[in-house]
């Protein structure tokens, strides 16, 4: 129906049935009913029309609508239907009626050609639906001679500007009054003509002939003007340049003794707050708020212009505090509807209301009638379509939102406002992309928008230079400033227009210039509102302790929920206890609404897949219930067919073992469950089946020689759960899945399938197949075959090492495969003899100093990518030496070869390459403690990388009293991990005979992170 969106009308009654005045009745999203009584006439009068209401007002009015619409085929333009309509409106205030005639209906009709085809015929669809305006008087083409003329030779220069000129400043010495008043026509020409910088010159030589007319006054009531329209217009330089004028000419007014009126002072205080404000590069309104809220005898003309220009600025930067501002907002409307600005104001009032129609219902409600009858100009039509439109797609209503947007580019085109019409058909484009569907015709929108562009220029605000373009050109040039300041007006444009596509750029923009100068709270809060959930998971990881801001889980798109649940899951570990509990809540009963389609979301359930992920990360911090309450919600997730995945499956999977590991009672439910999911075959879970914490619960209570049935163990579980996991830890490896053998292997050493696969992993090293010269194999299995191997005997492992070694020093081998023999080395020389691994110590070192680097590949496979290649791939170092070092740590069997493992890792911590670093802190912590005990820990401290901070943690804590100093300031590390590592090091430490440790774990008790807290509290919880 004609403008109204999300009604769906049926017909009401049949032949022959009291219908009470309506044919059709329509029910709103609200709730509330619309309904038409049909009227096909030769001619309407004011008679019929007086009839037609009082059979619905007089009746029972079905529905109770409160909307009634008379349609007629006839016309309703004679000036009595109007008055009689006006009549009938005010004597049912509480009714709101709308009378559609040939005009309206024919107009709505020439773009629906469908309906037109269906009610009459093809041929009349064709004729009748043009699409063209209708017929008016053309426009006169503009005098191509004058253009060329003003723009070659100069507007200062023509016939109709020279003389006057001249005349200006033939009179600047002696009448100077006289000379503003031509300067000031001057100008006003000029801005018609579309010369505004002439125009401002024109008006800076104006100012200066008032002050030499001793017309104070009049001159700070100019210069006011221009530095508000100046910072309507987004400049930046010459607001702070009038301003400094008005000081000046306050100033001397006051040292002459002169008393100042009272609306000089009021042009003082606004232009000084409204500068101060708009071009604060933060975004700072409190003083111009303060200013504009104060009593005054008498305001400015432009004070109206000047609260537009606040409230869409804080529209854009921080909506949720605009309505607080409702009182300023309609005393300036009322205002701006009586005293335009000219050539500034002409949408004022327009723009003032759609402000208020952000936050109040029936000012949408009129604005949205004004728009669907006409009455209002095209642009201003185009403007409340476009603004409803992307109230729409913020409410989740996108059919509403692509069918508003359209009536806005129709609109819009009859405007001449071609630019705008091209901006919002890519609003159509965004919105399909953000709410579906996604179909091959998604890109008919930017190919409509191109053709359109080639049309026309035309816009609805007048720009002389794009602030995007000013904004990008800004940050090339490393003008940080400049940047913001013209981003912050390129997002309220875009905003004060429904551009969103570009609202949604900008807003990213934003952020990253903020996140680029170290304001992270303001960059979070601006990727949240663009939905940049990557980059929102970069600034967590970048600003380390640091909580970034989070909103509401509730009453946002689904873009912005997505968003700050992707804060929840990046910063989980910052969260306080009890905050955790309170969000782990929210976010299991919005993960539900989710799942149950119960909540806006993108076609590909971006919102659904990430706040389950989020709960996951909290599903340990809460109580049991709520613990439980998350595997309740996963459950459905489990069952599945053969190779199928789930997008929940890597965080349910480490839900459970974080569960497992908190909450006892409900330990053996976890483990269940992630046993579920690696019979499924869910990787996460089978990686964790072998994790550290998984199998030290599965192997608690081992060490006793006869366990007793229903006994506890560690970890909340009875002997009888053991049993039954570590069955069917058995029952994974006896289906063949991933990893199962290895965790077989561990759990249950002495089963007879471990010795089986252990023969399959040594035939599998041993067959291991010689390079192919221009084939290069990528991923092998030799480290977790090294490992099952070691379940065999000596010969065996012997047999198995050699060839490890030999593929590790075949320089035809990619890198990573050569990597993967030199663990594999490491994990069988530990238990052989000594002459063997002095044997492997000897290989190793010349691995270990470098001369063992250069494999297959190197160039293509290795190191960072060309930033120009199409096809980027990195498979780490090149060099071998980090490895080497750590087998060279595991076969030292002499306390030379030791310090030279401890010399050779020393050397490597000035290396740049990180895999050596990390490898030297690996070797330096697990060094016997008489090989370090001459380290300075003090200089390993101060090192850049994280994991030498790390080593020098548990170093310090091998001799806590000598390093008291260094510990406590690892404890106040940058990088949680550092604090973490010192705290399971000092837990583990005598505290009776150690105060270093137990002032580290005071310390590191009260850390922001929970998981440092958990690391320094772990011996009261054992």
């Amino acid at each position: 129906m004609l403008g109204l969106r999300g009604v769906k009308f049926r017909r009401y009654g049949t032949q022959g049935q009291a219908q009470y005045g309506i044919d059709l009745a329509g029910r709103e999203p609200d709730g509330n009913y619309i309904v038409v009584q049909c009227k096909d006439y030769q001619s309407f009068t004011a008679g019929d029309l007086r009839a037609a209401v009082e059979t619905f007002t007089r009746g029972r009015r079905p529905f109770d609508a409160r909307h009634l619409i008379i349609a007629t085929s006839a016309t309703t333009q004679p000036t009595q239907v109007a008055d009689e309509l006006a009549r009938l409106q005010d004597a049912n205030s509480d009714l709101e009626l709308d009378l559609w005639g040939s005009e309206q209906i024919n107009e709505y009709l020439r773009v629906q050609g469908d309906v037109v085809a269906r009610f009459w015929t093809r041929e009349t669809a064709t004729t009748f639906c043009t699409g063209a305006p209708p017929q008016g008087v053309p426009v006169p083409l503009p005098d191509r001679q004058e253009q060329a003329e003003r723009i070659l030779v100069g507007p200062l220069q023509t016939n109709d500007v020279a003389p006057i000129l001249r005349r200006a400043d033939a009179h600047l010495a002696t009448a100077p009054k006289e000379s503003a008043r031509l300067y000031g026509e001057l100008a006003e020409r000029l801005d018609d003509a579309g010369f505004r910088g002439h125009a401002v010159t024109m008006r800076g030589k104006q100012l200066d002939a008032l002050v030499d007319a001793q017309l104070v006054d009049e001159a700070i009531d100019l210069a006011a003007h221009l530095a508000v329209v100046a910072l309507h217009f987004g400049d930046r330089d010459e607001p702070r340049r009038l301003l400094h004028r008005i000081e000046q000419l306050t100033a001397s007014e006051k040292a002459s003794g002169r008393t100042q009126t009272a609306l000089a002072q009021r042009h003082l205080q606004l232009v000084d707050s409204a500068v101060k404000s708009v071009l604060h590069p933060l975004g700072h309104f409190v003083a111009l708020r303060t200013a504009l809220e104060a009593p005054a005898a008498e305001e400015p003309v432009y004070q109206p212009l000047l609260v537009l220009l606040f409230v869409e600025s804080l529209l854009a930067l921080d909506p949720d505090q605009v309505q607080n501002l409702d009182g300023l907002i309609t005393a300036a409307a009322t205002r701006a509807d009586t005293e335009l600005i000219r050539r500034i104001t002409e949408d004022a009032v327009v723009r003032l209301r759609l402000v208020r129609a952000e936050y109040d219902l029936a000012e949408r409600t009129e604005l949205k009638r004004l728009a669907r009858h006409h009455r209002v100009p095209g642009r201003q039509a185009a403007l409340i379509n476009a603004r409803e439109a992307r109230l729409c797609a913020l409410e989740g209503r996108a059919e509403e939102a692509v069918e508003t947007w359209r009536d806005a580019v129709y609109d819009a085109i009859h405007a001449g406002m071609n630019e705008d019409a091209a901006d919002w058909l890519y609003a159509i484009r965004a919105v399909n992309a953000q709410y579906g569907p996604v179909t091959s015709l998604i890109d008919d929108e930017h190919r409509l928008a191109q053709a359109l562009r080639a049309t026309g220029t035309g816009r609805l605000l007048d720009r002389v230079r794009s602030f995007r373009e000013q904004a990008l050109s800004a940050k090339v040039n490393g003008k940080s400033v400049e940047a913001v300041l013209s981003a912050r007006r390129w997002l309220t444009d875009a905003v004060t227009t429904g551009d969103w596509g570009s609202e949604f750029e900008a807003l990213d923009f934003l952020g990253d210039l903020y996140r680029e100068s170290h304001e992270s709270s303001l960059a979070a809060q601006y990727y949240q509102r663009a939905g940049s959930t990557k980059k929102l998971k970069e600034l967590a990881a970048a600003v380390g302790d640091l909580t970034l801001p989070l909103g509401p889980l509730s009453d946002a798109p689904w873009w912005v929920l997505r968003s700050r649940t992707t804060i929840v899951e990046a910063q989980a570990d910052l969260i306080a206890d009890e905050t955790a509990r309170d969000l782990l809540g929210e976010l299991t009963d919005l993960a539900q609404r989710a799942r149950a389609g119960e909540v806006a979301d993108s076609p590909f359930r971006n919102l659904t897949h990430q706040v389950t992920r989020s709960v996951c990360a909290l599903a340990a911090r809460g109580t049991p219930e709520q613990a439980l309450a998350v595997l309740d919600l996963l459950a459905p997730d489990v069952p599945r067919g053969p190779n199928k995945y789930h997008h929940s499956d890597d965080c349910h999977a480490s839900a459970c073992v974080a569960i497992a590991g908190t909450h006892g009672a409900i330990a053996m439910k976890a483990l269940t469950r992630l046993f579920d999911l690696a019979d499924g075959g869910a990787q996460k879970a089978l990686e964790l089946v072998v994790d550290d914490k998984v199998i030290s619960l599965l192997r608690a209570g081992q060490a006793e020689t006869e366990p007793r049935a229903g006994s506890v163990v560690p970890g909340g579980l009875v002997e009888d759960d053991l049993i039954r996991l570590r069955a069917r830890a058995g029952r994974l490896d006896d289906n063949g899945l991933y990893l199962a053998d290895v965790a077989r292997a561990v759990i249950d050493p002495d089963h007879a399938a471990v010795r089986e696969r252990a023969e399959q992993a040594r035939a599998r090293i041993l067959r291991h197949r010689e390079p192919t010269p221009g084939i290069a194999e990528f991923g092998t299995r030799l480290v977790s075959d090294s490992y099952l191997v070691g379940k065999l005997g000596e010969e065996s492992r012997v047999e198995c090492l050699d060839k490890l070694m030999s593929i590790a020093n075949d320089v035809r081998e990619v890198a990573t495969s050569r990597r993967d023999a030199l663990i594999g080395v490491r994990n069988l020389v530990v238990d052989l003899p000594v002459h063997i691994q002095q044997q492997v110590f000897d290989a190793a070192k010349s691995f270990a100093v470098g001369d063992q680097d250069g494999s297959h590949l190197d160039d293509e496979l290795t190191g960072t990518p060309h930033p120009l290649s199409s096809f980027k791939i990195s498979g780490g170092s090149a060099s071998l030496r980090g490895e080497a070092l750590l087998l060279a740590a595991a076969s030292a069997t002499t306390p030379e070869e030791q310090a030279w493992v401890r010399g050779q890792a020393i050397g490597l911590l000035s290396s740049a390459d990180t895999s050596h670093l990390h490898a030297a802190a690996v070797v330096l912590s697990r060094l016997a403690e008489g090989v370090t005990a001459d380290l300075d820990a003090d200089f390993l401290a101060a090192h850049p990388h994280i994991n030498v901070r790390q080593a020098c943690a548990v170093l310090c804590l091998r001799h806590p009293d000598r390093y008291l100093d260094t510990a406590v300031r690892l404890a106040k590390d940058s990088e949680h991990r550092v604090r973490q590592t010192l705290a399971e090091a000092a837990a583990q430490t005598d505290l009776k005979r150690s105060e270093t440790a137990s002032a580290v774990l005071e310390l590191l008790a009260r850390d922001p992170r929970h998981s440092v807290r958990v690391a320094a509290d772990i011996r009261s919880r054992e």
